[in-house]
Order: structure tokens, then sequence, then C-alpha cells
């Protein structure tokens, strides 16, 4: 069976995408056009990391802290995008707090972008499954940990894509 990515090709471009909408620093649209070429150890990385309340916990406070410190939205240049690694560098370089953020919730920089491109990764594959009825033959295609965990915290998962509320606008004290 090809994997899912070959048979969708455009939105295995719009899942990688996503996916990069939930790093603290999230990219602007523009960018995440633009598919970063990671190795195929980076790949691999991503599909057998296994998600556990633990690392689940850990990236929800990454986002949840990232958003109330209004870590701002950076440009990341793809060109210069060869590996997970590439993107660990310019995550930090936006904004030097990144770096401290990770650390007190447990990860390097490369260690939250492996977790999180699963976590993204395995919510947008099980949620187009759910819209397209075909959610056994994309199961069959993740890590079956992963979709399990899915399954069990579907709705803290989903929740976790949705964009950043918008901040309420100040009032014209009319």
């Amino acid at each position: 069976m090809k994997p899912v990515a070959s048979r969708y090709p455009a939105k295995a471009l719009n899942w990688f995408a996503a996916c990069l909408c939930m790093l603290a620093l999230l990219l602007p649209v523009a960018v995440m056009a633009q598919q970063p070429g990671l190795t195929a150890a980076d790949r691999a990385d991503i599909k057998t990391f296994t998600i556990n309340e633990d690392v689940f916990g850990r990236i929800q406070a990454v986002v949840d802290e990232g958003r109330r410190m209004h870590i701002k939205r950076s440009k990341m240049d793809m060109r210069k995008v060869h590996s997970l690694d590439d993107m660990a560098k310019q995550l930090v370089k936006a904004d030097p707090r990144v770096k401290a953020l990770l650390a007190k919730h447990g990860f390097t920089p490369r260690q939250f972008l492996v977790a999180d491109l699963a976590t993204v990764g395995t919510v947008m594959a099980m949620q187009r499954a759910q819209a397209t009825g075909k959610v056994a033959a994309v199961a069959a295609q993740l890590n079956p940990a992963n979709v399990q965990f899915y399954k069990s915290h579907k709705a803290a998962m989903d929740a976790l894509v949705r964009p950043a509320p918008a901040a309420p606008k100040p009032s014209s004290g009319q």
C-alpha cells in the first residue's frame, strides 16, 4: 500500500504546513507553503516517535506558555532547511526565549520538533481520515501507539492543532 503522502501529495504538503504551525514560533503561511527537505533519518524519527501523556502534556505546556509569552511569528528560511537540526537552529535563533522555554519543559529544540511533528502529523492524518472515511487505511500508515493515543485523547489533541484564539480587541469605550 502506498504511503498516505504519496496518495495525497497536496494534502501531504498541507499536513506538513499544519505541523509547522504548532511550533512555538508559528510560521507565516507563505513560508509553510514550501516543504523543507528533511533527511530520511529525520522522517523516520518523526514516524517512529511515540506520543504519551508526558510528551503531550509538555507540548501543550510549551504551546500555551509560548502564546502567553507573546513569542512572535518568525520567518524560517526554508531554503536553508535540510534537516530537523537546521529547523531547530532557526527556531532558537528567531527568539532567544525559545531555547529556555523548551528546556524548561524537558525538550531540546530538535526533540521538540520531532515530538511536535509526530503529534500534529497524527492529528492531521486522523482528522483527514475521518473526513474521508478512510480511518483504517490511514491509521495503518501511522505509528499504532500514536493512533491509539489520538483515539483516547481526541478532544485535547484536536484542540492543540487549532490556531491560537485571537486576542480580544480593546473596546472603544462608547
